[in-house]
């Protein structure tokens, strides 16, 4: 959500490959782990088919993908810091690959809760979580984790590990080879625990290979809000995002304290696969964000962060959805942004 504030959804179902009991297997997670991994399909599900993001509040569309995970029920570890030999070539490896970027798409509006902090190494961590209004039913949970500063690999010190390229960068090393996942595997597949099972405490499974941001980051900061997103709060958030005519998707989030608008974001996700994406010049960002991503801010001179964060500074000044900058009103997000602004209702303070 903003630099360091974001907000997504996964609605998933868990099948077992071997019909009603789990395939548990025989090896370890780790060398000298007693945890042993557990093979599972996730899939996205959407009974309904939606145009032009008409669709009622709180029913979202995500990811169609499908994934296959070895999960495991403690922490797993990988040799950091080393290149071992490497499994397959880079575009055997490129397609047995995929992770989302993809926010949810359509009207999500509830409670607003956050807890953020480091945690191993130095990373930083939020979590997010909305709430059905005065109900307490969990509708979203969001894990946002930036990369410690300084980090080993200085091009990505403090970056957003889930928006920038951060997740290729893991792609490309071959420590990833025998497990095919990235951080974002590992932080989506929990999130979508939480909110099918609709608790932030307790144990959850994790991705093999994938699992310490989830278990040292993201479980305790989401843990420690148990009590808070049980009550009431007077913090409300509301987000609508839709996907644009040339594959992108834009998304406008806000959340309103008292009634006051205390924190406003606006981006736009390249969408999760080239193909999708018509521009040419855009395709090479693919599963990043407009804010986030470090190779189009350099390419675009962080024109799009200079935008978004202009906007985000009248809305909160003005407290009103309503632009009236003329140097806004001509960028040529302006049109998005308007479109989705159109979906969040604002009441009178």
């Amino acid at each position: 959500m903003r630099k360091k504030l974001m907000s997504s959804m996964l609605f998933v179902s868990v099948l077992v490959l071997t019909g009603c009991k789990a395939d548990i297997r025989k090896d370890k997670a780790v060398e000298g782990s007693s945890e042993p991994l557990t093979k599972v399909t996730v899939t996205n599900r959407d009974d309904e088919t939606v145009i032009d993001g008409d669709r009622d509040l709180n029913q979202l569309v995500f990811d169609q993908h499908e994934y296959q995970y070895d999960v495991v029920t403690g922490a797993t570890q990988t040799t950091f810091g080393t290149t071992p030999p490497a499994l397959y070539s880079e575009q055997e490896k490129q397609e047995k690959m995929f992770w989302s970027n993809q926010p949810p798409l359509g009207l999500l509006k509830g409670d607003y809760y956050r807890n953020e902090g480091s945690f191993t190494g130095g990373n930083y961590g939020i979590v997010e979580i909305v709430t059905e209004e005065n109900k307490g039913k969990i509708l979203n949970v969001e894990f946002t984790e930036f990369a410690s500063d300084p980090y080993y690999e200085s091009k990505y010190s403090g970056v957003n590990k889930r928006l920038s390229d951060y997740a290729f960068f893991q792609a490309s090393n071959t420590r990833t080879d025998p497990t095919l996942v990235t951080v974002v595997n590992g932080i989506t597949y929990l999130e979508k625990q939480m909110r099918d099972e609709n608790r932030v405490t307790g144990e959850f499974n994790t991705v093999n290979g994938s699992s310490t941001s989830a278990r040292d980051g993201f479980m305790p900061l989401a843990a420690a809000l148990d009590d808070s997103i049980r009550k009431p709060t007077n913090t409300k958030y509301q987000g609508y995002a839709e996907e644009l005519a040339n594959g992108l998707i834009a998304r406008l989030e806000v959340i309103t304290t008292a009634g006051k608008i205390t924190e406003v974001f606006y981006d736009e996700y390249f969408a999760d696969t080239q193909e999708k994406i018509t521009d040419p010049d855009l395709k090479p960002y693919y599963r990043q964000s407009k804010y986030y991503s470090l190779m189009y801010n350099e390419k675009t001179n962080h024109e799009f962060v200079t935008f978004s964060d202009q906007l985000v500074a009248e809305i909160k000044e003005s407290q009103s959805l309503v632009l009236s900058t003329e140097r806004l009103m001509s960028y040529p997000s302006y049109e998005s942004y308007q479109k989705l602004a159109e979906h969040i209702q604002l009441k009178a303070q």
